[in-house]
């Protein structure tokens, strides 16, 4: 009888830090949830329409930090060499405004463009990819 009942213990014992566990696990993610960053673009896609061959164009993606965090861009990767991104280094708290700028240089190019560039940050999906587009002429 006693093997039951120190069996029985043990068991109970397991249960009871095993839920407690869950509990934890569970509150520290909802307080995660609740201070996380967000990056809201106003548009994800800008068209340059016709540019001229060896003209460099570029254009600012506004967004804002829509998170209770703050918000930290931590680079910007871009498809190829004739697309660069500018962005903010310092962190923006929940609110603030900011922009990135992009620079596409048509030297070399013709036809239709479509460019991509990467904004890793610090939010829970981490990238957001921005698309610019140009048709590319001979003068």
């Amino acid at each position: 009888m006693t093997k039951i009942l120190f069996m029985s213990f043990i068991l109970f014992s397991l249960l009871s830090c095993s839920q407690q566990q869950k509990k934890e696990t569970s509150a520290k993610e909802n307080n995660g949830a609740n201070t996380a960053s967000e990056i809201s673009f106003e548009k994800t896609e800008h068209n340059f329409n016709k540019i001229i061959t060896g003209e460099r164009v570029e254009y600012s993606f506004r967004f804002t930090n829509t998170g209770n965090a703050p918000l930290i861009i931590t680079g910007v990767r871009s498809g190829c060499g004739c697309t660069v991104g500018d962005y903010p280094k310092d962190p923006l708290q929940p609110g603030e405004e900011g922009k990135i700028k992009v620079v596409f240089n048509s030297s070399g190019r013709r036809g239709f463009q479509s460019q991509s560039v990467r904004i890793l940050n610090n939010t829970q999906e981490s990238t957001v990819t921005l698309r610019i587009t140009a048709e590319v002429i001979e003068q």
